[in-house]
């Protein structure tokens, strides 16, 4: 996440863990438009490649799911991400970042294997207070196909819009949570170590 750092040069560094839950509805080729709601667990690592430009690798497991009305069976989930802060934080000014990645999940659903593919791109606008409070507005907009048995889908929405607070602690830790009621809904929650 974009923001101040001061005179000092930002830790390298990022270790993470997050929780968290998201619903949609998918759009499948036999005109299926099955709901979708999924709980995860995942961990990342970040690194600092300059002031502008991070790299994010992060892996998971899907946890209790439901497709379509029917429980699904635990799965995994693994993606990469680059992000790149276009304008720094000014006296008055917010910090602007862009960021795309990829990911792919699997798990057995109710009667057939599902896989996605997912590619995405966000926006984010944040200013950080006090040199640890920073709120910020996410825009993200993604695609990619489903499958599902012999059928093939897509996300019925394509974008997320929302909300996020990351919480600088003592240490080099943090605290972030991060609400997306708009398109595909998403709640996360997670802690965060820089070294």
């Amino acid at each position: 996440m974009g923001g101040k750092h001061g005179d000092e040069a930002p830790p390298k560094w990022r270790v993470g863990a997050t929780f968290g839950a998201f619903r949609t509805k998918l759009l499948f080729s036999d005109g299926s438009t099955p709901a979708f709601e999924q709980l995860a667990v995942s961990a990342s690592l970040e690194y600092r490649l300059s002031e502008k430009v991070t790299l994010v690798g992060a892996g998971g497991a899907l946890l209790a799911g439901n497709f379509g009305g029917e429980p699904t069976a635990p799965g995994g989930v693994g993606s990469v991400a680059v992000s790149y802060l276009v304008l720094d934080q000014g006296t008055y000014t917010p910090f602007l970042q862009v960021s795309g990645s990829v990911a792919f999940s699997a798990f057995r659903g109710p009667g057939a294997n599902y896989a996605a593919l997912d590619l995405r791109a966000g926006v984010v606008a944040g200013y950080t207070f006090l040199e640890r409070l920073t709120p910020y507005a996410v825009f993200r907009a993604f695609g990619g196909p489903v499958f599902y048995g012999r059928e093939v889908g897509t996300d019925a929405y394509h974008v997320q819009l929302g909300a996020g607070l990351v919480v600088g602690l003592p240490f080099g830790f943090d605290l972030s949570a991060e609400v997306i009621p708009l398109g595909e809904q998403r709640v996360t929650a997670g802690l965060g170590f820089t070294f």
